[in-house]
């Protein structure tokens, strides 16, 4: 997928072709369902209520795979809990999840009950009992992931490769679809199946057989992918009542697999017209005899040559607001040469939603005014709303936080916020490393070295503040070294959004790269343990996505 990092306009682009067409300006009152998630774990023992205070319900975005929804539902002294989600589809697979006990379950508007019992959680294969709405499906779905975890044989990649090597996608998704429905299949034998739940299964089937296609036609640049598959045989059906991770992931891929095909025709411009409308809209500085020639390419006058001049100085005083704009334009007119209206529609949602994270907050507003009009499926609408109202919640926060730290600041720490500290720091390899343990002051130091570009970075960052409040100790700084290709002010904006606490370090990537040199590492996020005499404990150390490694490793050298 094309993001506003990684996507170049040249000005001589602009002048192409005329093209205009009227973008719909409104959108309906947007609306989801809402599940409440309620229950009660029994005796529930003073050590796991310490080891987790929380349970946790998290559901899928289908605009951002990587991303769980998670809502944490506070546990009350008698072990019972309930919390409220939102609901984009009809039916949305949900994720329990209390300490290392986890579980899926099926979920529709109305009240889930989850009952489980503390005496038996690493005991019985089937711990949960639902009531409530969809409470057969949930409990037979909790008795076949049973049966699955027993029965699924290992997928020997290597083997279904050869299968599927040389065979027409058609037969492929066959072949792949008999294999992955090889389990449940057997299970059917032997149990008569909730039409419900027989129909959710073979959806998250559907969408692995899916991902597994986009995958295999994006190792091998495989074009005809979707046109030679039948009709009956979408791999991304629009009308699909269920939301799983399966759908994301297949969703995700597809995006990947059409950014692929229209990354040969990166840096190739938009027609004058588009450019035109988007001053008309945007730009409100024109002089009389801009505001003139814009009105007329945008009335269909096909641009000439002594038009750029004039067209390269409103693109150099606005560069902040055209420029995102140009790249969501280009990107789009690319993809409607290789995807079907349907696919478009996603891509549109799946553009702003990828961008948000990377995009700081006075430009997010920008895209989602414009992006969000051209989205038509209600449920990508619904899904880019929450998304967008996720980013920009904390706008209030991130505005003070930017009045105390600013861009010149550099070399001084600043406490933006509670136990939350800045600093842009001028220093390489080793003097990083001084900085942080001057900042430590006795403490072991768990440092984290992570960018705001790298999704997987962004969610270790996440993990390590979830780390935190289960270490409970005030002996170990957690110290966040950040670089990005896109600006200081972003990591500025993502720290005061998030507020994971501790020391955090902005470098440019040379230095950065010094960083990376004593942890070991070649890639991000990477991370290390340092000993309150500043020697590291542990270079490569565990990432905050293995919290029990980590906190073995930490809880040794306290």
């Amino acid at each position: 997928m094309l993001t506003l990092r990684h996507t170049l306009i040249p000005a001589l682009g602009l002048l192409l072709t005329f093209f205009f067409g009227q973008l719909p300006t409104a959108y309906g009152q947007l609306k989801s369902d809402s599940v409440t998630v309620s229950g009660r774990i029994k005796n529930l023992t003073l050590q796991l209520y310490r080891q987790s205070p929380n349970v946790i319900i998290s559901r899928n975005n289908i605009l951002q795979a990587s991303r769980e929804m998670a809502r944490p539902a506070p546990l009350e002294p008698d072990g019972s809990f309930r919390v409220t989600l939102p609901l984009v589809y009809p039916y949305e697979e949900l994720y329990f999840n209390f300490g290392q006990i986890s579980t899926a379950f099926l979920a529709s508007a109305g009240t889930i009950e989850i009952a489980l019992d503390a005496d038996s959680l690493f005991l019985s294969e089937a711990p949960f009992r639902f009531s409530g709405t969809n409470a057969q499906v949930n409990n037979q779905l909790t008795r076949y992931k049973a049966f699955e975890f027993k029965n699924k044989p290992k997928v020997d990649n290597r083997q279904l490769a050869k299968r599927v090597e040389g065979r027409s996608a058609e037969d492929s998704r066959k072949i792949l679809t008999n294999e992955f429905i090889a389990t449940y299949e057997k299970y059917r034998q032997t149990n008569d199946v909730l039409p419900l739940l027989d129909q959710y299964i073979k959806s998250t089937i559907k969408y692995e057989v899916s991902t597994y296609l986009y995958d295999r036609a994006l190792a091998e640049q495989d074009t005809r992918l979707e046109t030679s598959l039948s009709n009956s045989s979408s791999l991304r059906s629009a009308d699909d009542i269920f939301l799983t991770v399966q759908r994301t992931a297949a969703m995700e891929r597809f995006a990947a697999y059409a950014g692929s095909r229209i990354a040969d025709q990166a840096g190739r411009g938009i027609p004058v017209g588009t450019f035109a409308t988007l001053v008309d809209r945007y730009i409100r500085d024109l002089s009389e005899t801009e505001r003139k020639r814009v009105d007329e390419l945008k009335a269909g006058k096909a641009g000439v040559s002594r038009d750029m001049p004039m067209l390269q100085r409103i693109l150099q005083r606005h560069q902040d607001t055209l420029a995102k704009l140009l790249v969501y334009e280009t990107t789009i007119s690319q993809y409607r040469k290789v995807v079907d209206s349907t696919g478009l529609d996603y891509l549109k949602a799946n553009f702003l939603a990828t961008n948000l994270p990377t995009t700081e907050l006075k430009s997010q507003e920008l895209l989602f005014q414009h992006i969000m009009p051209q989205v038509g499926d209600p449920h990508y609408r619904l899904s880019l709303d929450e998304l967008y109202r996720l980013e920009v919640k904390d706008s209030v926060t991130v505005r003070e936080v930017a009045k105390k730290f600013g861009e010149k600041q550099v070399n001084e720490a600043v406490e933006v916020l509670p136990d939350v500290t800045l600093i842009q720091y001028s220093g390489y390899g080793k003097e990083i490393f001084d900085q942080i343990r001057e900042q430590a002051r006795g403490r072991l130091m768990y440092v984290l070295a992570w960018s705001t570009d790298v999704e997987p970075s962004r969610q270790e960052v996440l993990a390590a503040r979830a780390l935190q409040e289960r270490i409970g100790s005030r002996d170990v700084l957690f110290a966040y070294v950040c670089t990005n290709q896109t600006s200081m002010a972003l990591w500025r904006e993502w720290v005061a959004k998030n507020k994971p606490k501790g020391l955090h370090l902005y470098v440019e990537e040379d230095q950065f790269n010094t960083v990376l040199g004593p942890l070991r590492a070649e890639t991000i996020p990477a991370a290390g343990l340092v000993g309150r005499d500043g020697k590291f404990i542990k270079r490569d150390a565990p990432l905050p996505s293995k919290p029990d490694d980590v906190l073995k490793l930490i809880r040794e050298k306290l």
